[in-house]
């Protein structure tokens, strides 16, 4: 299988980079490892970009400046490409991604106003789309085990300051039986990573109390158009009634295709969650995740019952319950479980692993800033490991070792996203208790990369 980078002189003595996962943080780092001259070799566990089927919609706003200096230049200007919709950004509209009661529609908050150079909202997957430019996915590559040892550079033909001499290495084994060694292994493998797993086995995830159910349809501009008053791109709410909890995100819309593609019609991301408590809504024990897409558009539609318009017809109106002409379901629903993981103070990988992105600190996305950590945790391995150890290592100090700066890497994580993990737990938990949906509340405060959150004092599970 070929490398997915050239090595240029500086790099050339050294196996590659491995980067295990090409989702958002997997590709961006791929992108600065080109660019740079560095080998890597990019696997990926899905057999192409499309296996995810329903995506997702992103908010960047603080990691802007992170991801514009990881990329490429000619990547940074087709960004536009993944957005939202692009009418409405070159119309000057911007989302200020209120929140409302869904029993009254009274707006409960909003964010200020931030210009497309601050802010932009972007479909996942056009954003990895981009980011794959130029990169040679190894797809159907799921990590098995890895292990650490140490390999005669002699040995391995690699050109070395001391012929002979010994240097560390990563070893990653796939469930197909293959293998690869590298200088460092990057896990970008998402928020159940199977790297974190076997380093911390003894360290579950955290299941949050939200049952979830997400899917994606088509509507007509008619349709969209009473949502759309509201905000172009995004809004979500709580029912002051009975705690239940939507967002509704916009993924495509007309002006994102040429007129000589015909669309007329917007693609709709709707989120729906509740508490998985006993006597909600009246039912002795908690409500199940549904068996079918069926009884999933089902469930929605009864929680949607209970809301005032826009809220309750985008929902009613647009959500098919029938089948079509060859008995295929439209429109697939999808649960999602809520999992997350706060790194503790002192944590500490082993060996040449590093973990980026959800497979360091999976997150709820109350409060929209998962993919902005990921991006700014790319920026900072670059400082902190890439940039001293593979692109300008004649330079680095000698005391210095690659443990070291992965050390400290992780320790500049930890401080800044444990308390974001923390942060977008109670966000979850505040967006389905309707008494708790204050300005102060971690899902209505301002989003910013440090964000204030003591967790002794701020964490509150009410069941």
């Amino acid at each position: 299988m070929a490398a997915a980078s050239s090595p240029t002189p500086h790099s050339a003595h050294k196996p590659p980079v491995i980067i295990a996962g090409a989702g958002v943080c997997g590709l961006l780092l791929a992108q600065y490892l080109r660019k740079s001259g560095v080998a890597f070799r990019i696997f990926e566990r899905d057999t192409d970009l499309a296996t995810r089927g329903l995506g997702w919609g992103l908010t960047l706003h603080w990691s802007l400046t992170a991801l514009r200096t990881l990329l490429p230049e000619e990547l940074v200007r087709r960004l536009p490409e993944a957005y939202a919709d692009r009418a409405a950004v070159a119309n000057g509209q911007a989302s200020a991604f209120p929140f409302y009661d869904l029993a009254t529609v009274d707006r409960v908050s909003a964010a200020p106003f931030a210009p497309e150079a601050r802010r932009i909202r972007v479909t996942r997957d056009g954003f990895r789309r981009i980011l794959a430019t130029s990169v040679d996915i190894e797809w159907g590559k799921a990590v098995s085990e890895f292990e650490t040892s140490f390999s005669s550079s002699q040995a391995a033909g690699r050109d070395s300051d001391s012929d002979g001499k010994e240097e560390e290495v990563v070893t990653v084994h796939f469930d197909d039986g293959s293998s690869c060694t590298g200088s460092l292994l990057v896990a970008c493998d998402g928020a159940r990573s199977r790297v974190r797993r076997a380093l911390f086995a003894a360290q579950p995830t955290y299941q949050i109390p939200i049952r979830v159910l997400g899917l994606r349809v088509d509507c007509t501009p008619d349709q969209i158009a009473p949502l759309r008053t509201l905000d172009p791109f995004f809004l979500q709410g709580t029912s002051s009634v009975n705690d239940t909890y939507v967002y509704f995100s916009i993924l495509d819309a007309p002006g994102n295709h040429g007129p000589e593609e015909g669309v007329n019609k917007y693609s709709l991301q709707v989120v729906v969650s509740w508490p998985i408590r006993a006597g909600y809504l009246g039912h002795t024990q908690p409500i199940p995740v549904p068996a079918t897409d069926a009884e999933g558009i089902a469930l929605i539609k009864t929680f949607a019952s209970t809301w005032a318009d826009p809220f309750r017809a985008a929902v009613l109106d647009t959500l098919p319950l029938e089948d079509d002409e060859e008995g295929v379901r439209r429109t697939q629903v999808k649960s999602l479980d809520l999992h997350d993981w706060a790194p503790p103070s002192g944590f500490r990988t082993t060996g040449r692993v590093a973990l980026v992105g959800d497979a360091f600190h999976p997150m709820s996305m109350y409060r929209g800033e998962g993919a902005n950590h990921a991006i700014v945790d790319c920026l900072e391995l670059v400082n902190t490991v890439i940039a001293p150890h593979f692109v300008n290592h004649s330079t680095e100090p000698s005391s210095m070792n690659l443990r070291t700066s992965l050390d400290r890497y992780e320790d500049t994580v930890v401080s800044r996203t444990r308390p974001a993990v923390l942060a977008s737990r109670q966000a979850c938990i505040d967006a389905h208790e309707w008494g708790r949906i204050k300005p102060e509340s971690p899902l209505l405060s301002r989003r910013a990369m440090m964000v204030d959150f003591d967790e002794e004092k701020d964490l509150y599970l009410p069941w």
